[in-house]
């Protein structure tokens, strides 16, 4: 193995200029976190930063493995340049971990089309369905990170709060991070990956600068623009 060894200088040369790809939050080639109670509907949220990344002439992904985008119908069909991503199997047969066929399908797209965009709804949902390792949220979001230092992606992932730990170990793995706002009718299960009484927490955070094959027959259903 090797690895590329250069001086500091050519290091600076070789800087690509920083990509805002929403407000001063999500940048080019890096993973930002919406995360929230299980109570916060973060799919709007998602779906208006995918608006305005879209309106740029960007392609991007939506990973609805969440299966919550039936209720936005009409929302999606004002997006343009918004693909969906509805991971499937291929068969009662087919033992593959869901975890390993949303990894699969997405490493699908990025091999076969220029997109380098996506939104997984939700890593939350992704870990829930699978087994093993992969029954860990945070496991999950580490092969996603892996995934997005490999080829470079740009990541919004979704997930729920959860304890302490857990969601430590998720915003790890992140750049950057937007905390959904809970249902003001419900006061319980208060968010606990920041503290919500800090109204410093969301700006502090969310203004920090960036920090094998695919198995045969993998399929998915992809959809482009729903209009």
């Amino acid at each position: 193995m090797t690895h590329k060894f250069i001086t500091a200088s050519e290091f600076v040369k070789n800087i690509a200029k920083t990509v805002w790809l929403y407000k001063n939050l999500w940048r080019e080639s890096s993973v930002m976190l919406l995360h929230g109670p299980l109570e916060a509907d973060k799919t709007p949220q998602a779906l208006e930063i995918a608006a305005e990344v879209s309106d740029t002439g960007r392609k991007i992904v939506y990973v609805n493995a969440a299966g919550n985008l039936d209720r936005h119908a009409d929302r999606l069909s004002s997006i343009s340049n918004l693909m969906i991503l509805n991971p499937e199997y291929e068969s009662p047969d087919d033992e593959r971990d869901y975890a390993d066929l949303v990894i699969s399908s997405i490493e699908e797209i990025v091999a076969t089309s220029d997109i380098r965009t996506f939104i997984i709804d939700s890593v939350t949902r992704i870990a829930a369905l699978s087994f093993g390792r992969n029954a860990s949220a945070a496991y999950v979001m580490k092969r996603l990170a892996v995934l997005q230092k490999r080829y470079r992606l740009s990541l919004l992932i979704i997930a729920n709060d959860s304890t302490k730990s857990a969601n430590r170990a998720l915003l790890n793995l992140t750049d950057s991070e937007i905390i959904a706002a809970q249902p003001p009718s419900d006061e319980s299960d208060k968010s606990d990956l920041s503290d919500p009484s800090d109204s410093s927490a969301r700006s502090s955070r969310g203004a920090r600068s960036s920090r094998p094959s695919k198995p045969a027959g993998s399929k998915f259903a992809l959809f482009s623009d729903l209009s």
